[in-house]
């Protein structure tokens, strides 16, 4: 997860040298081909939980099945969000966009979801790998990724190395062909592993869909409309000015250091929780999830304290604007209060979707991101006038509500009876 922060810093930092209304536009386009994302990459993450719990009961070949399964769902629904992206312009304008941004985030947008089906195909061997507790060939490959994509976005941003400078484009351009070379070896990887088995799975790709789209389904939707929300906001900061919204995906970017590898830890958590209830070891879940609270809380509030610190130093290495410089510190002031909430947040939801609970989680994270995040960016963002920083007090807010429901969930839940009486 640190390297996929990786690739977001690396782009962040080669766009920025075009200015800040570039920068802007690839962070409205990003917001949006996420969007897209999320709903797929929530639907495969029914990959993860059901061979979590398939290689709890002892029935480890049927991950393979559930990984098949799972890449044939992303690359259709990737193959979707590639029609859909062509040219989102029009809908840029409705939605306010700063004028000056509309270019770039369009042409970032069609460009890099070129790359969607392969990318969302991905994620389900991705997700196989982890629910196996093989976390480490994922990083591998990902490391690789991000070193070759470092240096055809530099070539294709700027035109070195004989190639075109095609600006965000080559930014675009560069993240799709990654994604697809990265999907080619993990699948050479799946293809080994699985012919190296000695049993057969015992279910068939179909019955192994819908189970996939089963567990994944409410998550899937759940991510749908957390990042409409997200959407929302990033709309509201970019019809404020550019600035605002260069600032915003700034700070973004530095904050994604602390989020992504403090996720990463909830869904190692995950993993263990679905394996530990595939025994039927709930006193097993219960300890992994302290585990991983204790990590990711520890991590996170560690970070929280460097963004505290010298955040106008980090924010220094992406832009020298001044009003991007002051606003994206402040911004960072603001994470720095809300990254151990965030953690727990995280840690809990993800083990309650370990735990098959993914209705509820999905109702407690749309209700809390639609309570806090647009709503704060419209009314003390853009209203009272404080920008991005009016956005961001509404993060504090989302991840205060979501932290304390979810773990009213974990200890109290209906769900715990089932496992229980083991």
């Amino acid at each position: 997860m640190l390297g996929e922060t990786a690739i977001g810093l690396v782009d962040t930092k080669l766009v920025g040298g075009l200015g800040a209304a570039a920068l802007a536009g690839v962070g409205v386009g990003t917001t949006f081909m996420f969007l897209g994302y999320a709903f797929v990459f929530g639907v495969l993450r029914g990959v993860k939980v059901c061979s979590s719990h398939a290689l709890g009961e002892g029935r480890e070949q049927d991950g393979f099945a559930y990984a098949r399964a799972g890449m044939l769902i992303g690359f259709a629904l990737g193959l979707v969000e590639l029609l859909l992206c062509r040219n989102v312009e029009h809908l840029l304008v409705v939605i306010g966009t700063d004028r000056e941004v509309i270019p770039y985030a369009r042409d970032f947008l069609a460009t890099v979801t070129l790359g969607a089906p392969m990318t969302c195909a991905l994620a389900a061997l991705i997700q196989h790998r982890q629910a196996i507790s093989d976390s480490r060939t994922p990083m591998v490959v990902g490391i690789l990724g991000n070193a070759f994509n470092a240096l055809l976005g530099y070539s294709l941003i700027y035109g070195h190395f004989g190639l075109p400078a095609l600006g965000v484009k080559g930014a675009a351009f560069a993240t799709a062909t990654t994604e697809t070379i990265e999907l080619a070896v993990m699948y050479a990887l799946f293809l080994r592993a699985e012919r190296k088995s000695t049993k057969a799975p015992t279910i068939s790709v179909s019955k192994a869909a819908r189970e996939v789209l089963g567990l994944g389904g409410p998550t899937g939707l759940q991510y749908g409309v957390e990042m409409i929300a997200f959407a929302t906001f990033t709309a509201i900061l970019s019809g404020i000015s550019s600035q605002e919204m260069a600032a915003h995906q700034i700070a973004l970017n530095i904050v994604r250091v602390s989020f992504l590898p403090g996720f990463a830890v909830a869904e190692a958590a995950s993993v263990l929780v679905g394996q530990a209830l595939g025994r039927r070891r709930l006193d097993q879940a219960d300890s992994a999830v302290k585990s991983g609270l204790g990590l990711a809380t520890a991590f996170m509030a560690a970070c929280g304290i460097v963004f505290a610190l010298a955040g106008s130093g980090l924010v220094g290495f992406f832009s020298q604007d001044p009003k991007v410089l002051q606003i994206a510190t402040r911004l960072l002031l603001v994470a720095a209060g809300f990254q151990v909430l965030d953690a727990v947040n995280m840690v809990l939801r993800c083990s309650l979707r370990g735990a098959k609970d993914v209705r509820v989680v999905a109702m407690i994270g749309i209700a809390s991101v639609w309570i806090a995040i647009p709503t704060s960016a419209f009314f003390l963002g853009r209203l009272l006038g404080l920008g991005a920083l009016g956005g961001w007090i509404g993060f504090v807010f989302e991840t205060t509500l979501g932290a304390t429901l979810c773990w009213l969930r974990w200890r109290r839940g209906s769900w715990r009876k089932a496992y229980a009486a083991f």
